[in-house]
């Protein structure tokens, strides 16, 4: 199995190509400066927390955990650490000595930690004290999922594991056929209430796993390979899927754009859209950047588009966010976008750091901005 970075054909063949957050591009001129009204979206810099510098190919997804008053963060060199949202002041810090790649992911007062040496890593969270290691079977580029009793985590070999949440002991193994070719990254596991566990695969497939076993009750093919080569066959689900209520969206590389019953696996609403850098949901619109830099609305119950905009193309764009009336995209060149929600205008950029390597976060008021040096909130 090869990771790939997604990249068009013709840029495959032209000299100087360069990756940024999982995607490679060619090494060209920036692009023109999108024009933007300077609207004033109320919200300023309250603090901002050094990071070793994330290379911006890494395909890592160690974007930060908020909950409560705590920040969660980890750097790829090893360290984690506990924040106070209000200030940024560090509560504690851990040195794993560890090259982490995925994470951190918080539940109760556990927090799991996924390294490139095949290793996930519970700690508690309220002093970050070791609790348990467990082995799997290669590097971890999804952010786990984990529950009081259960951590789920996806591996890049493809397979999904299912840990005991107090002891990190290995409960069940759920393996599949992954292509000779993949994007690089993959997308998180996802819990459901409704006794499901989640995963988009690298096959272009939605799987429902049993949380007790990890047996199959339902999948579904986002992404159906078609070309004659691995590259036109690319169709990975690597945007993590959104799940509200009883319903669960989901995107491929190559593929479809759906909304699927939780219950059932029934298809609600499907129409072709390549996307992998992430969705949302914003009250009834479904928000995604696609393959091509464009941000999309939809109506989350119909499918039906209701804005595009395509200012931003020739940029590298993460996932969207909702952060009330406004639409927030971060980009390669360090500038967050202030999008209206309502129609998609693009009403401000602002330049915060280096490139961004997560989409933005938008928490009670505040929002996490995750750039390849720092982590940076807004208020």
């Amino acid at each position: 199995m090869i990771k790939f970075l997604p990249v068009l054909l013709a840029s495959l063949l032209a000299a100087g190509c360069t990756s940024y957050g999982g995607v490679a591009r060619q090494d060209l001129p920036p692009p023109p400066e999108p024009r933007a009204h300077r609207a004033d979206v109320g919200v300023r810099t309250i603090w901002s927390h050094s990071l070793p510098r994330l290379p911006s190919d890494s395909g890592f997804d160690l974007r930060p955990e908020v909950v409560g008053d705590t920040v969660y963060i980890a750097s790829h060199s090893g360290q984690v650490s506990a924040l106070r949202a209000a200030d940024g002041v560090v509560l504690w810090q851990r040195d794993l000595r560890r090259p982490l790649s995925a994470g951190p992911a918080v539940a109760g007062d556990l927090l799991v930690i996924g390294s490139r040496d095949g290793e996930a890593i519970g700690l508690r969270a309220s002093d970050g004290e070791l609790l348990w290691r467990s082995g799997v079977t290669s590097e971890i580029l999804a952010r786990p999922a984990v529950s009081r009793d259960l951590v789920v985590v996806r591996v890049a070999d493809g397979r999904v594991f299912g840990l005991d949440a107090a002891t990190g002991r290995r409960r069940w193994l759920h393996e599949h056929t992954v292509p000779a070719l993949t994007v690089r990254g993959t997308s998180s596991p996802v819990l459901a209430p409704r006794q499901l566990v989640l995963v988009g695969l690298d096959s272009g497939r939605l799987v429902a796993l049993a949380p007790d076993s990890g047996r199959v009750l339902w999948e579904v093919a986002v992404a159906v390979p078609r070309g004659r080569t691995d590259l036109e066959r690319l169709v990975d689900v690597d945007a993590d899927p959104v799940l509200l209520r009883n319903d669960v969206y989901v995107s491929a590389y190559n593929g479809r754009l759906m909304a699927i019953d939780v219950a059932s696996g029934r298809i609600r609403w499907e129409r072709e859209l390549s996307a992998y850098a992430g969705l949302t949901v914003a009250g009834d619109l479904l928000l995604v950047t696609d393959a091509e830099q464009r941000v999309w609305a939809f109506d989350r119950f119909t499918g039906t588009a209701v804005w595009r905009q395509d200012d931003l193309r020739g940029l590298r764009l993460t996932g969207p966010a909702a952060h009330g009336e406004y639409v927030l995209v971060g980009d390669d060149t360090g500038h967050l976008n202030w999008l209206s929600v309502q129609d998609g205008s693009l009403l401000r950029r602002e330049k915060i750091g280096g490139p961004f390597v997560s989409a933005p976060i938008s928490r009670a008021g505040s929002i996490y901005l995750l750039t390849a040096d720092r982590l940076t909130v807004l208020r």
